[in-house]
């Protein structure tokens, strides 16, 4: 059944929406499985801890992505903002102290960001910003903000089981 509620053969536009989540969730919980089989297997060493907590989120981000269609409502303007607003607040949140952080342009001497540094310069110099460590940072805090709004979405369900949730069945 369609999103109109007429039964027949999704449109190419959802068929390549539900591919690309797929080959997205499929090849988190993959690499996110992979990383932390390799992390957890160290001889020697602490595992870094904001290394484990990125691929954990990718493990769980992408089994969501993989089941989306069997759990997930459509979510209103005001849900859906509950997710955008952890994308970009965990974002900017974690870019603006100094962090410590044993992953990433260790070279310098501030770093800003997490799980990853995205900024880093030296005290007086220019700032550098890595896109690579910043596209990691926001599929985390993307799959943070689906999470949230997955959990929104639950949360008016159960709060109001026979009024409109703001979340309908696809």
């Amino acid at each position: 059944m369609s999103a109109t509620g007429a039964v027949g053969a999704p449109g190419l536009w959802e068929s390549v929406g539900t591919a690309l989540r797929l080959l997205l969730g499929w090849s988190s919980v993959l690499i996110g499985v992979l990383d932390l089989v390799v992390e957890l297997d160290r001889r020697q060493g602490t595992p870094d801890s904001a290394y484990l907590l990125f691929h954990g989120m990718l493990v769980v981000g992408g089994v969501l992505l993989i089941s989306l269609a069997s759990i997930a409502y459509r979510p209103s303007p005001a849900v859906s903002l509950v997710g955008g607003l952890v994308l970009g607040a965990g974002l900017l949140v974690s870019a603006v102290p100094a962090d410590t952080a044993t992953c990433c342009l260790d070279t310098f001497a501030q770093r800003h960001g997490y799980p990853f540094a995205i900024m880093a310069r030296n005290p007086g110099g220019d700032w550098h910003v890595d896109g690579l460590h910043l596209a990691a940072n926001v599929l985390f805090w993307g799959y943070a903000g689906l999470i949230a709004l997955l959990l929104s979405c639950l949360a008016r369900r159960l709060g109001r089981p026979h009024e409109g949730t703001g979340c309908s069945r696809p």
